[in-house]
């Protein structure tokens, strides 16, 4: 995991217009999201069984998270490689282990070093300041 500094780590925004603004910028919201807290996330680079994700954490302030009125401020973005773990485990279903289609495999190393991740953080940057200059954010 490589921390970016940005100028969306401590906005504050509401969530709704976050949600259309990061969908926009080609980002979703990630699936582990909770009442309270959440991420935003886009693929960089993807091959074969390695992919390099770009993540923006936030935190809800007032609210909860299943409603698009909730504000939410944003923690420090990063990037995370993962490399999906194609063996079989005997808790998911072979087939869709063995095809490489589970998406909620374990990752084989989960602070796997990035290569090239200067090349990672400019892309990231990039899509980062795209979206800090589209958004009005506001001390909610």
């Amino acid at each position: 995991m490589n921390a970016l500094k940005s100028e969306i780590e401590g906005r504050t925004v509401i969530y709704g217009n976050a949600l259309k603004l990061f969908k926009h910028a080609g980002m979703d919201i990630g699936g582990g999201w909770e009442y309270d807290h959440g991420m935003f996330d886009t693929i960089l680079y993807k091959r074969k069984e390695t992919t390099i994700y770009l993540r923006v954490p936030f935190v809800v302030t007032k609210g909860d998270l299943d409603s698009s009125s909730a504000i939410i401020r944003f923690q420090t973005p990063f990037i995370i490689k993962h490399v999906m773990n194609i063996g079989l485990d005997e808790e998911e279903s072979s087939t869709m282990t063995v095809t490489g289609l589970e998406q909620f495999s374990t990752p084989e190393d989960p602070g796997a070093h990035i290569e090239h991740k200067d090349e990672f953080a400019i892309d990231a940057h990039k899509k980062l300041d795209q979206i800090v200059e589209d958004a009005t954010f506001s001390a909610v």
